[in-house]
This record gives structure tokens, C-alpha cells and sequence, in this order.
């Protein structure tokens, strides 16, 4: 997307955009580690630990509880995570990295590093503090929003399908 487009198109299609472009750089970096997806989820259990639920991994990360518990059973498959149960809601499980996934969150961490200079490589320091600034406004507009709280459904996402709309 040539740059001169961006103020004629919806913010949505940029972000989308330069998100699959950032992501497809950082996969193929991480694609040397046994694990396919959700690296970034890692790095924020990593930094709640030990007590962080899947619920509020969920809410860190805006999507469902559906999608968070495909996640976790996903990383508890190639032992990169387990779940404790929490005492005090049995209900309720922490989440910890095992031994494995404590070995593979500091190469996560280096390669968003690397694709972060990357991405702004040729920025200034001004331009980018300037850039995460006016994030941040948008980010509060946005939340301020009505319906600002809705949980994003990954599965749905990827596989939506074309409705039949009924005519009245």
C-alpha cells in the first residue's frame, strides 16, 4: 500500500494491512521454534506470572474464552504451558510456563525486537514517539466508544462465511 493512500482509506484496512505484514515478518523469523502461532500470548503470560487465569489472558488480549482455552491447550500440547488450579477457585487456572516455554519467551521476545527495528527503520526517535502518541489517542477514542468492550471471536474471524440475506 503506497503511503499517499492511507488518508483515503478506513483506519481498519491499514492497520489490517501493516498488521499481516509485521506478523508475516515476525512468523517467518519464529517459524524455527516447533510452535506455529500465538507467540505474543506467551510474552504477556510471561509478564503476569504466576498469577495470571485464562480469563485474564482473555481480557488482555480482547478475544473470547473459547479462543484463549484453544490457545492454552495448544501450548499445554507441545509443553510449553501447563494449568494449577487455583485453590481458592477450583474453577479457575493459573497459567505457567514450563521449563520449555521459559526457554523459548527470551528468542520471542529478541525477534519482535528485530522486527520492531525493522519496522521502523529510517524513523526518527521523534517520529516514533510521535507515531505510539497518537496510538494512544486513538486507542482511548476508540475505547471510549460505545461497545468498546466486545471480545473479538478468532475462530468466527477466520472462518466467516457469506450470509443469505432475506429480502422483506
Amino acid at each position: 500500500m503506497n503511503p499517499d493512500q492511507f488518508n483515503n482509506e478506513p483506519l481498519a484496512k491499514i492497520l489490517a494491512f501493516v498488521s499481516k505484514q509485521y506478523v508475516g515478518v515476525a512468523s517467518k523469523k519464529l517459524s524455527k521454534l516447533d510452535i506455529k502461532r500465538y507467540y505474543y500470548a506467551l510474552l504477556i503470560i510471561e509478564e503476569e506470572q504466576p498469577d495470571i487465569t485464562q480469563q485474564m489472558l482473555a481480557d488482555i488480549m480482547k478475544i473470547d474464552k473459547v479462543s484463549v482455552f484453544r490457545m492454552v491447550d495448544y501450548f499445554c500440547k507441545y509443553e510449553i504451558l501447563e494449568r494449577k488450579v487455583n485453590i481458592e477457585d477450583r474453577r479457575s487456572q493459573y497459567l505457567q510456563l514450563t521449563e520449555r516455554g521459559k526457554k523459548i519467551t527470551p528468542l520471542i521476545r529478541k525477534i519482535y525486537k528485530e522486527v520492531n527495528a525493522t519496522a521502523f527503520n529510517g524513523i526518527s526517535k521523534e517520529e516514533k514517539a510521535a507515531f505510539f502518541k497518537i496510538l494512544g489517542k486513538i486507542s482511548s477514542n476508540l475505547e471510549a466508544a460505545p461497545n468498546a468492550d466486545i471480545k473479538i471471536d478468532l475462530k468466527e474471524l477466520g472462518s466467516a462465511k457469506p450470509r443469505k440475506v432475506l429480502s422483506s
